[in-house]
């Protein structure tokens, strides 16, 4: 019950993070223009190498490691009061590289600047802490009320292309609020620990294997806004930035009990009891297959319509592109099963780190490749075999542990419902007036259709439904 709820605690934490682009998104774009939102997210781009160098690996690790003592508050104490203080000097470093490298650029200092604050709330950031006690309420609950505040905030203040410093603001202030806002709750989880007997450098060498998959992430995912504003401009960043954020949001519904799965997963290989976590894993991949197929079939059927009446004119290209970039969905949702579940909580750092190299590599290769002659859609091809790639390189290292008929098993059934969404979709878009009620409707019809096929089938996630359905037969 526990892991449901933190799950589900999870799930709202992790579309928390999207939802606010999101809400926002139709209104930026069209008062912020392409420009505007290219800018943003060049200079956010950039800013993110730094924060990774920032971070290191904490995040996670921290993560592992304090669900690993979870039980011993001495211990937990000691790991969170370490790894605290060598994030804040790795922090102080990387922010001292940023103003180095804001200083040399010649334009776009202001902008620069202000995403700044976002490198400084990194060092605040001790959500990996409550993850691993499994205390997900407390992130979720703080971060929601601040993202309400700025969602409202940003609809007041922000009103023409020239607001543009003032957005960035508001973005950087609540991640840096809300990464305060839970430190209250950290007094009751600790005990003192006398500072000569913290030993921060034994968490060097973890950290670090940590950080180089982060830092292969982190370059395949900015790169391509790299490479696009130096051979496209600033609109294809914009179109691919609006792309990729609908794609993370459908990817983050899919994969978002991931992080909830980790501090479990990681409990039962620490009390000895691994042989739970095969069966665990492998419902947890078929959940993601399920989802992930109707998310992709959805976003196929309506993404014509959806990119101009979304994000407006000036943003119809984006349809295109959401079509053929959906189907990143799967595989995110497929490498997150078994690098942030398996991986992680196994300790197989060689395996998580290769994988993220492997995809690093196709990254470059097809991004230099494609974006010269493709621009954006470039991109979003890289992008695909990047994902691709990271996931076949897991299956096969991990072929002995889970075959590809276990992993994939009953997938054809819910591609079977995935059809059947897309073709009814397809038509409702190109038959009926578009608004915000026919998107709801078709929302609601286009999920019963999928379940109900499913349950005709009997597909593997029908277990999660059958009940239910069976309730509404019977009345």
């Amino acid at each position: 019950m526990k892991l449901i709820k933190n799950m589900m605690y999870n799930t709202v934490y992790q579309v928390l993070i999207l939802i606010l682009p999101l809400i926002t998104a139709p209104y930026v774009s069209r008062t912020l223009g392409t420009k505007g939102v290219g800018i943003y997210s060049s200079t956010a781009a950039w800013l993110g190498y730094f924060v990774l160098a920032g971070a290191l690996g904490i995040t996670l690790y921290g993560n592992r490691e304090i669900a690993y003592h979870q039980k011993d508050k001495e211990a937990r104490s000691r790991i969170f009061y370490e790894l605290l203080s060598l994030k804040f000097i790795t922090v102080a470093i990387a922010l001292i590289a940023y103003l180095i490298f804001i200083f040399f650029q010649n334009k776009w200092e202001i902008y620069f600047l202000l995403q700044g604050i976002t490198l400084i709330a990194v060092a605040f950031d001790v959500s990996w802490f409550f993850m691993g006690l499994e205390n997900f309420k407390v992130i979720v609950v703080r971060n929601t009320i601040i993202r309400l505040l700025l969602t409202v905030a940003i609809f007041v203040f922000v009103r023409t292309p020239n607001d543009l410093w003032l957005y960035i603001l508001l973005l950087a202030l609540s991640t840096l609020i809300g990464n305060m806002t839970v430190w209250p709750f950290l007094r009751r989880e600790l005990k003192k620990i006398p500072v000569r007997s913290l030993n921060i450098v034994q968490h060097l060498r973890p950290v670090t294997m940590l950080l180089l998959p982060q830092v292969s992430i982190t370059i395949y995912t900015s790169l391509n806004k790299n490479l696009l504003q130096i051979f496209s401009g600033l609109d294809s960043v914009a179109y691919f930035t609006q792309t990729y954020m609908i794609i993370i949001l459908g990817a983050t519904l899919v994969s978002s009990f991931n992080s909830a799965f980790l501090p479990h997963l990681s409990g039962l290989f620490s009390s000895g009891e691994s042989e739970k976590v095969k069966p665990l894993i492998l419902k947890s991949i078929d959940l993601g297959n399920c989802i992930s197929i109707l998310c992709i079939s959805g976003i196929i059927g309506v993404s014509q319509t959806f990119a101009v009446f979304y994000f407006g004119k000036n943003f119809a290209p984006v349809g295109s592109l959401l079509a053929v970039g959906s189907i990143t969905i799967f595989f995110l949702a497929l490498t997150n099963a078994l690098s942030t579940q398996y991986l992680l909580a196994a300790k197989k750092m060689h395996e998580y780190m290769m994988s993220t190299i492997a995809g690093l590599i196709v990254n470059v290769l097809f991004n230099l490749t494609l974006i010269p002659v493709l621009g954006t859609m470039g991109a979003i091809i890289a992008t695909i075999l990047t994902e691709f790639s990271v996931a076949t390189y897991i299956l096969w290292k991990l072929r002995d542990l889970f075959t590809v008929k276990e992993v994939f098993h009953g997938l054809w059934k819910y591609i079977i419902g995935g059809a059947f969404v897309f073709v009814f979709l397809d038509f409702v878009n190109k038959n009926f007036p578009i608004s915000i009620l026919n998107y709801l409707i078709q929302t609601i019809i286009a999920v019963l259709i999928y379940i109900i096929t499913l349950y005709i089938l009997r597909a593997p996630a029908n277990s999660l439904v059958s009940p239910y359905i069976k309730k509404i037969i019977k009345r």
